[in-house]
């Protein structure tokens, strides 16, 4: 009988972690892929903006060149934004093996917080945020300069 609930509790365990480290590519494809579609977004417009000027608007009214500054100025902070989650993720990453190590040596050992982890999910929020705000700052000069 012991032998039985020692089989069934190792098939459970087994299981577990089959089912967690699907689960954890999965969240690492899924971010994987959040990152190369804000980072292919965000130049991409960033990209058309240059070509509306220059095929569109080439003298665009003097007083919409701050919409354009300003949508440039959040492109760039957002693909900076990409960018350094891409390094802090990194980080996580490796911060997480080594507490993992750690925790494995020292049944004692009490995990630390993953700041890394916490910098690259800010980064992650606030480039959508400044991608989308440069995208309407730009829809604000296009349209002021389409308006005859």
């Amino acid at each position: 009988m012991p032998d039985e609930e020692h089989d069934y509790a190792s098939k459970k365990h087994e299981q577990y972690l089959q089912e967690r480290n699907g689960l954890i590519d999965a969240a690492r494809e899924s971010l994987r892929t959040f990152d190369k579609a804000v980072l292919t977004f965000g130049s991409a417009v960033f990209g058309a903006s240059i070509a509306f000027i220059k095929d569109v608007a080439p003298k665009p009214r003097p007083f919409t060149l701050k919409w354009l500054g300003s949508s440039w100025l959040c492109f760039s902070i957002g693909l900076l934004l990409v960018l350094l989650s891409f390094i802090w993720s990194h980080k996580a990453c490796m911060f997480d093996i080594e507490e993992s190590g750690n925790a494995l040596n020292d049944d004692s050992y009490r995990r630390k917080d993953n700041t890394w982890a916490k910098r690259t999910d800010r980064c992650n929020k606030w480039c959508v945020v400044f991608l989308f705000l440069g995208l309407v700052l730009w829809a604000v000069f296009a349209i002021e300069n389409l308006q005859s």
